[in-house]
């Protein structure tokens, strides 16, 4: 088994949106951003034919870990009698989309100067820009301040309508917490198979020698490796344990024979993260989910999310001695 660095490899995606007349401006943007996150622009084969903008965006507000809508004076309004340089109104209702799909922290405006912004952003600070020739150093303060958010964003919890992150955090605390607080308590355990009847074979008790035992997380490469078939199939040679203390049973895979080591490496598989494949499954309309890879992006997202909320919970003082991650082969 290797390590995986699920979190390390994976980079975010960034969709961003503006009018025909600023894709320069976008351009730019893109150009800020593409050595760090993997960047859309929405002309990059986004908009298929036969498919509704809404339906489309509906998809990609989904897809994506952040948003910057690009905001220039495209139009003019005049508003109580003054004649203003405002954004295309399809903007607008793009940033509103994605302001709702994926919260504040990962939908971003960046506007000329020259614009005039809804009221609603009174008060709030936003990424500007002033036109000029160099366009890529125009956007750069701008794409400094969302990068600085993005970098904290990073760092905490995204709930998203997709449930990596809740299931991560309810694997940590009703299994992966569960285990390090009975091993600070217990100073015996008893480990054991169980026959096809569920009867208790080859059971063994053990003293306590670490109070933080080493539990490998095996992460699948795909989610349709959880399913019961392939699941068998991955677990052929991984033999399933189950270790009784004072507070319950946890139940654990290992490698070998439990009695040739004293200090038990313990395995364990997350099931649940099965859930995020029926999830993506229902969110996203078929036909989006077989282009451009598109279903495998958002798997590895899943599956890189699980850890990433999983190491974010995790104490730093023993991260690395409770918890490891390896690929489930």
């Amino acid at each position: 088994m290797s390590v995986l660095n699920v979190t390390s490899n994976n980079r975010p995606s960034i969709f961003i949106a503006s009018t025909s007349e600023a894709l320069p401006v976008a351009r730019a943007v893109k150009a800020n951003f593409d050595n760090e996150a993997d960047v859309d622009l929405w002309t990059e084969n986004i908009f298929t034919i036969n498919k509704s903008y809404l339906s489309t965006l509906l998809n990609r507000a989904s897809f994506y870990d952040y948003a910057i809508i690009m905001l220039t004076p495209d139009d003019d309004a005049t508003i109580r009698k003054v004649k203003y340089s405002v954004p295309r109104d399809n903007l607008l209702f793009e940033f509103g989309l994605f302001l709702g799909r994926l919260g504040p922290n990962r939908a971003f405006v960046i506007a000329e100067e020259s614009v005039k912004i809804l009221s609603d952003f009174e008060g709030i600070s936003l990424a500007t820009y002033r036109t000029r020739d160099n366009l890529e150093a125009a956007v750069g303060t701008a794409c400094e301040k969302i990068r600085r958010e993005i970098a904290v964003t990073e760092k905490i919890y995204n709930f998203s309508l997709l449930p990596s992150t809740s299931l991560a955090i309810g694997y940590y605390k009703n299994f992966l917490e569960k285990v390090a607080e009975a091993f600070q308590i217990i100073d015996k355990y008893e480990i054991f198979e169980k026959d096809i009847k569920g009867k208790k074979i080859n059971v063994q008790k053990r003293k306590i020698i670490t109070r933080f035992p080493s539990i490998t997380v095996l992460l699948p490469l795909k989610l349709s490796d959880l399913a019961t078939t392939a699941f068998r199939m991955k677990t052929a040679n991984l033999k399933q344990i189950t270790v009784d203390t004072t507070f319950r049973p946890f139940p654990f895979y290992i490698e070998g024979d439990v009695s040739d080591d004293k200090n038990v490496n313990f395995f364990d598989i997350p099931t649940t993260l099965l859930s995020s494949l029926e999830t993506i499954n229902r969110i996203f309309d078929t036909d989006f989910l077989i282009r451009d890879r598109n279903f495998e992006r958002i798997e590895r997202r899943e599956i890189s999310n699980f850890e990433k909320t999983i190491r974010i919970l995790t104490p730093d003082s023993i991260e690395n001695n409770l918890i490891r991650f390896a690929t489930l082969k």
